[in-house]
């Protein structure tokens, strides 16, 4: 009977230990994408302040889509996308990749002159985070690197499946979308967007 107590208690024991590296594991990993979320929205902000104030350290350039484009420590930037309601303002990036993600938004595909933009993001609360609350009918800014304000209305949102390129990409007239993956990364939170008014105001 005593061996049998001794059995389950060190049972016991080895279970509780297992829990708490659990929660050690968890813990860290929480901290360490808060850590990551943080950084990645200070580089954003760093990168909108240089557009902005049109730092030294920033050039233009015409792409092969005849778009104007910022340039940053070589990266090419194509505007500003902009969400008011959640106070959302965060540089766009000409082209994709993983790498690339962890700094700031980026185009999928398409263009703003096409009608076409698709800007994807990581679902840091800094990036993309929020698009989750938002609801049809909010507005959404597009600023490209000549000044022209796009200003769009969320028509329809969807969740498409991690492997949806196909529908991801399907027009279907809307003029742009929005999409980030959720919180498991196996559904893309996708808003789609119909251009509601263009303010022409160019800089130099």
């Amino acid at each position: 009977m005593q061996r049998e107590r001794k059995k389950k208690t060190k049972i016991g024991i080895a279970l509780m230990t297992l829990g708490l590296l659990f929660i050690a594991a968890a813990g860290g990993l929480f901290t360490y994408n808060h850590i990551i979320d943080e950084k990645a929205g200070e580089t954003a902000e760093s990168i909108i302040s240089s557009i902005v104030e049109k730092t030294d350290d920033l050039s233009y350039n015409i792409n092969d889509k005849s778009e104007r484009v910022a340039v940053i420590d070589g990266v090419e930037y194509i505007g500003v996308i902009s969400i008011p309601s959640y106070d959302i303002s965060l540089p766009v990036q000409s082209g994709w990749s993983l790498e690339k993600l962890k700094s700031s938004p980026c185009r999928y595909s398409g263009s703003v002159n096409s009608g076409s933009l698709i800007i994807c993001a990581h679902n840091y609360q800094s990036h993309f985070g929020k698009l989750k609350y938002i609801r049809e009918g909010e507005t959404i800014r597009f600023t490209d690197m000549l000044g022209m304000t796009y200003i769009y209305t969320v028509s329809e949102i969807d969740l498409i499946g991690e492997y949806g390129i196909e529908e991801m990409e399907e027009n279907n007239g809307w003029d742009l979308t929005l999409f980030t993956c959720n919180y498991g990364a196996r559904q893309r939170i996708t808003l789609r967007c119909i251009r509601t008014q263009v303010n022409q105001s160019l800089t130099d």
